[in-house]
């Protein structure tokens, strides 16, 4: 079973203005796998399973699928965080509204 979160800005217009460095941010990640449009996906092992982590570009917020986060993962999942939050304020809520800790 995968856990769902949602990252939201306080700013939209920063998400709006800065959709492409955040895809940047993302395809420069040692676990960028591909993309599908707008869903980016992360994994540890191309062949043990086609992806770890999903992330979808929304209209004014990521959505974000985690089915297993070893290390590198969650390594990357941090940096990439760390990164949008030293650019604006974000929060990062799981399925039921809770902060969740990222």
């Amino acid at each position: 079973m995968s856990a769902e979160f949602i990252l939201t800005f306080s700013d939209d217009s920063w998400y709006l203005g800065n959709r492409n460095d955040i895809v940047n941010k993302i395809l420069s990640l040692s676990t960028y796998s591909k993309n599908d449009g707008d869903v980016y996906y992360l994994s540890y092992d191309e062949g043990e399973r086609d992806y770890c982590v999903r992330l979808f570009l929304e209209n004014c917020s990521l959505f974000i699928e985690i089915s297993s986060h070893p290390a590198s993962i969650e390594k990357d999942l941090i940096s990439l965080f760390g990164w949008i939050r030293s650019q604006t304020k974000i929060s990062i809520c799981d399925d039921d509204g809770e902060e969740s800790g990222w």
